[in-house]
């Protein structure tokens, strides 16, 4: 988000006020600005023309959060929106404060089957082949994104908002800038989703030293219309979301990052390589600030299916060299 934005719901004047007031304090304010910015953004997508924040519009708000925030920074948005439901309250306004909810330190997340990928891809290129003209731009569209999300491990919005210009297709390498941590990164692709990169650029729906992926009003897509590409896609492959307890995470498009991680350190095991020396080389491919954050996966291998490894074993070929760690 833009270090300078406008409020423009029934509370901007007193969401300037609080801030002003962290300012004052001596608090950052990028966190608090950023969790009003899409609070204010609800209250005018609703129309909320009174100053209060009842429960509904506080629990609806919560909801509308990306479906892939994970618990633990839901809880942070709590904490900064209870501080600012406080300062309400001062000032004689009704602010409902939710309840903190459990985090996900134990969270396991869902591991695709071989099986359920080819599913989820197929539905994909079954939308596009059956909707209407005007349609299957965005379904051409979503059929590459899954596809470079199931073969690279990508967090969405990387992909979302690459340029052909990250695209090599020579050397079969996606160039990711400013990713999270604003790092960049080389991704090497397996040849065959070079080849299908290859048949989408040649399509001419992409632009010239522009999106790799354009809307029809030639922007990115948005994390929202993707989620709800994989959610229809989901429910085309048969694959249920579970009934889960309020806040917890379900089945979500970031799992497909989950589930490249997992298929990668089950096919070092196969290989009979350590897998902690590994874990370095990967975590570098997928652009992890920490080693933590891809250490985590190996707790996970044991307690998936094994067919994984045969489905993606095509997409991660080559994926570890051999390296001097």
């Amino acid at each position: 988000m833009k270090s300078t934005v406008s409020f423009e719901s029934v509370l901007k004047d007193e969401i300037e006020s609080f801030l002003e007031l962290r300012k004052s304090q001596g608090h950052v304010m990028r966190a608090d600005k950023y969790m009003l910015y899409t609070l204010d953004r609800y209250l005018r997508e609703q129309g909320r023309n009174d100053k209060c924040l009842p429960p509904d519009i506080v629990e609806g708000w919560l909801l509308s959060l990306p479906i892939e925030m994970n618990i633990n920074t839901k809880i942070v948005y709590i904490s900064h929106y209870a501080q600012f439901a406080k300062f309400l309250r001062l000032r004689g306004y009704m602010a409902f404060i939710p309840e903190r909810p459990i985090d996900d330190r134990h969270y396991v997340p869902y591991v695709f089957t071989g099986d359920e990928l080819d599913r989820l891809v197929d539905a994909a290129d079954n939308a596009f082949a059956t909707t209407n003209k005007s349609g299957k731009h965005g379904c051409a569209c979503f059929s590459i994104i899954l596809r470079i999300l199931i073969g690279c491990g990508m967090r969405l919005n990387e992909v979302l908002l690459l340029n052909t210009s990250h695209v090599d297709l020579i050397n079969g390498i996606i160039s990711v800038k400013s990713a999270k941590g604003n790092k960049d990164r080389l991704v090497p692709m397996h040849d065959s989703l070079t080849n299908i990169l290859k048949l989408y650029i040649n399509s001419g729906i992409p632009q010239t030293d522009g999106l790799l992926f354009p809307s029809r009003n030639n922007k990115a897509f948005s994390q929202v219309w993707a989620r709800h590409r994989f959610n229809l896609a989901l429910l085309a492959a048969g694959i249920e979301k579970p009934v889960l307890e309020k806040y917890e995470r379900n089945i979500c498009i970031h799992c497909l990052r989950h589930t490249f991680a997992v298929a990668s350190f089950r096919k070092l095991n196969l290989e009979g390589r350590d897998m902690y020396e590994e874990a370095p080389v990967l975590s570098t491919y997928m652009g992890h600030e920490r080693i933590y954050g891809t250490e985590k996966y190996l707790h996970m291998t044991t307690e998936n299916s094994a067919d994984i490894l045969a489905y993606m074993e095509k997409f991660n070929e080559g994926l570890f060299p051999e390296v001097d760690l």
